[in-house]
């Protein structure tokens, strides 16, 4: 995919020739292939390949921008955007955009290598489906390859490539449905083996209790809280959500949180989906602390929202839409007890498993978090399962009653699936430890 470099000097010249006084913008390429196969309890169904690329121009002035896409990479396709662009900002009103109609080609064949991957795939379900009895499985397993560039007035910048897995679908049995996701960025062979136990803990029947009502102290299983984080933290954090709207951006650098907690957000992690080295305005990306010593701190920004101060969390879907200041992955220091222990000092609660999907209102503070799988805790011990149920909460008032040090051991989360935000999804990932957080309201889910 380097090839989308290769007018690097004259795309640099146009951008720059396309720019007038109190203007900024920039270039962007990009070029995806997706490969999927459906599947079902009997095992693979069909294959598809999908191969896209467009381009597209933005253009920024005070608070308006102009986006012009283009379906393909090549040389004429961003001569023709900045043609547009520059049309459009001369007789048209600014905020104004115009989409490339879809640029894809969805009649290309499997590369050999699709073919040994799907011969991965088959054993890989195989193996999670040794019993498929009482079991109807509807799932989608995609191998996405993306390729970016952006292209500024001074250079053409590298975002990087990035290969994950993603898997999603629906797992039916008479008494219940459950949904399932998975994504990875690891090599084929432990990323499928990742795959594979996960779904086969999932397609696992679970005799449960009722689900619990009323407030209770709850003990969050490392994937568990990277959910919690992803919404209490992260979104609130986004610098488009303003200063004047989010709880947490109303309260930087107080103190919200135990001093043992520190969280980040890490698009540098590159065992994660959501890393890249550069962001999609061409800026570098970095490490930004969220939470410090459990104070406030940084807003994840981009150029519309902090100009030439942006810390590079500006991310888009692709090439049609403007990128958004946005979370890549949220990763959580460890603390200094081991889990066992934070279930014994909780006493009476529940254990988090597994949180299938959460939703955060940045203004309000107000979180939902959806639990897939949960255990009882009775006398600091685990005791038997209980049924889906939906735990909420108030973002600061959640922070300030996480009980002492998370715990010592932070695991990568694989059961993500994709954020979606203003209708915009985007891959994201994250690692944390486990944690204790005290009286947070359980409700049965409705689903």
């Amino acid at each position: 995919m380097n090839d989308l470099l290769q007018d690097a000097d004259d795309a640099v010249r146009l951008v720059r020739g396309m720019l007038r006084r109190g203007e900024e913008g920039e270039a962007f390429r990009e070029r995806k292939r997706v490969a999927s196969w459906t599947a079902n309890e009997a095992g693979l169904v069909s294959a598809s390949l999908t191969e896209e690329s467009g381009t597209a121009v933005r253009l920024r002035r005070g608070t308006g921008h102009l986006l012009v896409a283009r379906a393909g990479d090549s040389p004429d396709a961003l001569r023709s955007a900045v043609r547009d662009a520059a049309r459009r900002t001369g007789t048209s009103p600014f905020l104004k955009s115009h989409r490339a109609e879809r640029a894809a080609r969805a009649d290309a064949a499997l590369s050999p290598d699709d073919e040994s991957f799907a011969a991965l795939l088959q054993a890989a379900l195989a193996k999670a489906l040794a019993d498929p009895r009482g079991i109807a499985l509807s799932i989608t397993v995609s191998r996405i390859a993306t390729g970016r560039v952006v292209v500024t007035p001074r250079s053409a910048v590298w975002c990087g490539a990035l290969s994950r897995l993603e898997a999603t679908g629906t797992i039916r049995r008479v008494e219940a449905e459950r949904s399932f996701c998975f994504q990875s960025t690891r090599p084929t062979a432990p990323a499928l083996e990742t795959f594979s136990a996960l779904l086969q803990e999932a397609l696992r029947p679970v005799p449960a209790a009722p689900p619990p009502g009323g407030e209770t102290d709850v003990v969050l299983s490392p994937a568990a809280a990277v959910v919690f984080w992803h919404e209490t933290v992260g979104h609130p954090l986004e610098a488009e959500a303003g200063e004047r709207l989010s709880v947490l951006s109303r309260v930087r650098s107080a103190a919200v949180a135990p001093p043992d907690v520190d969280v980040m957000d890490d698009p540098l992690r590159e065992d994660l989906p959501g890393s890249y080295l550069f962001d999609d305005e061409g800026t570098e990306a970095r490490r930004v602390p969220l939470i410090s010593s459990g104070v406030v701190g940084d807003l994840l920004s981009d150029r519309r929202t902090a100009g030439p101060r942006s810390n590079g969390h500006a991310r888009t879907p692709d090439f049609r839409r403007p990128p958004r200041a946005r979370m890549a992955n949220v990763v959580v220091a460890p603390g200094n007890r081991p889990e066992e222990e934070l279930v014994a000092i909780c006493g009476e609660g529940l254990y988090v498993r597994e949180i299938a999907f959460g939703s955060a209102d940045p203004e309000s503070g107000r979180f939902a978090l959806f639990v897939e799988r949960a255990d009882v805790i009775r006398r600091g011990r685990l005791g038997g399962p209980v049924g889906r149920f939906v735990l909420t909460g108030d973002v600061i008032r959640a922070l300030s009653q996480i009980d002492g040090s998370p715990g010592d051991t932070v695991t990568s989360s694989a059961g993500l699936s994709l954020c979606v935000k203003g209708g915009d999804p985007l891959p994201v990932g994250g690692a944390a430890p486990a944690l204790l957080v005290r009286s947070l309201l359980a409700r049965p889910a409705r689903r």
